[in-house]
């Protein structure tokens, strides 16, 4: 299977050219544009009880549609409801935790499952449920702006509506932010996550929350 992520990092989308055979699960209504020679199936997400995790908890749709190429040189686009970016990651019997909402796509040997975040997910804004993606396989994850990577080493401060993705080695808090930081977190209870560690993270340059407001304040009242 090759990829090609198009159209970064505002309006991302990602085209794959797949061969007979080869397979893709993607999140229900992701598709943009395919070629004819697809087998689409419409399934739960990675068994029952993740999915009813996934679309009541994790922000991801009760369904996944799974496309089988049954012939070389199928095409097939993928794209997220916001206006955001796309990063891939080749997996190699390795975990990579997902915020709500974030998964588009990933091959069949990528496991998909929520797993509960905390109390201090909760408080953060960002769901009871993150998603767990290990395995080996391609995996796609989506953004609300651009997705910005992030090298720590020790720690390191993200406000919770930004976060995207981390590596399963980092560690985490939630916390109040400091009164000078209080004017910067988008976050509506001004809380941030402290990382620490040595691992990766991924950051959205933009934050839903951020253009519902300001959406909401050109509205007639």
């Amino acid at each position: 299977m090759d990829f090609k992520l198009k159209h970064q990092p505002s309006y991302s989308l990602v085209e794959l050219t797949m061969n007979q055979g080869e397979q893709i699960r993607t999140e229900a209504g992701a598709m943009v544009y395919m070629s004819p020679d697809f087998k689409v199936e419409t399934k739960f997400g990675s068994g029952f009880l993740s999915a009813i995790g996934n679309k009541f908890l994790g922000g991801e749709s009760l369904f996944i549609n799974e496309y089988t190429a049954s012939s070389n040189n199928a095409v097939l686009g993928l794209a997220t409801d916001l206006a955001g970016d796309v990063a891939h990651i080749k997996m190699n019997e390795s975990t990579l935790i997902l915020q709500g909402g974030a998964f588009l796509a990933s091959s069949p040997g990528v496991n998909i499952k929520p797993i509960f975040g905390g109390i201090k997910s909760l408080i953060g804004k960002e769901g009871a449920f993150l998603l767990k993606a290990s395995g080996t396989g391609d995996l796609f994850y989506t953004s609300y702006g651009a997705i910005v990577p992030i090298e720590v080493d020790g720690s390191y401060i993200v406000d919770t509506g930004h976060l995207v993705a981390f590596e399963e080695n980092l560690t985490y808090k939630l916390k109040k932010a400091s009164k000078g930081l209080l004017s910067t977190v988008t976050s509506g209870e001004g809380f941030v996550f402290e990382f620490s560690g040595n691992g990766k993270l991924w950051i959205q340059s933009r934050v839903p929350d951020g253009f519902i407001s300001w959406i909401s304040r050109l509205l007639p009242r």
